[in-house]
């Protein structure tokens, strides 16, 4: 779900009780598990009034990716997500990852990592649009958030909210991948 300018609102000013409010359904959604999981992963279901606005926020509008992801498949489902345009990521022989945007063709290589693939993409979308982290996800092991908004519109909450959206978001390229599937801000 694309965050509207309420969304950051309530996430900027810590009111997760908005949240519960709007979208109630949404999150027991997220955080009930599955009748046909065995795992028992839950025991019992957390209570929604124990999260905070970043948490909800968390659940509700970002992409989790982890080391472990087909990221052709993360590329397509953050198009899918976020974008007006058509999008779809492919391997091809060799190893390179290919991105159609519409009638363009990208080709990258794999880099170092497979981190690195979401931060090209991040750079075949600019100027028009940025993915960010979440950073409070970026203590996690093994995990991040992701959320892409038009560049124009990141400007724009950073003129309104400056130190809070440097607070909660951190523009992909200053994150580090470390080999330890920890991140590092540069």
């Amino acid at each position: 779900m694309i965050p509207s300018q309420n969304d950051l609102r309530i996430l900027f000013e810590e009111k997760p009780g908005e949240y519960i409010d709007l979208y109630r359904d949404e999150i027991y959604d997220f955080i009930t598990p599955d009748e046909d999981d065995d795992s028992g992963e839950f025991d019992e279901i957390p209570d929604i009034k124990d999260f905070d606005a970043e948490e909800l926020f968390e659940i509700l509008f970002t992409i989790p990716v982890t080391t472990d992801d087909d990221y052709c498949e993360l590329i397509n489902i953050l198009a899918d997500e976020y974008l007006p345009y058509d999008v779809d990521a492919d391997y091809e022989d060799g190893g390179l990852t290919v991105v159609y945007i519409d009638d363009d063709r990208y080709v990258m290589d794999r880099g170092d990592s497979e981190y690195d693939i979401i931060r090209k993409f991040n750079e075949i979308i600019k100027p028009e649009y940025e993915t960010r982290v979440l950073k409070m996800s970026l203590t996690e092991d093994n995990v991040h958030s992701l959320l892409i908004l038009q560049s124009s519109e990141w400007k724009e909450l950073e003129a309104k909210y400056g130190e809070e959206v440097a607070e909660f978001f951190e523009e992909i390229d200053k994150i580090e991948f470390i080999q330890d599937n920890t991140f590092d801000n540069e």
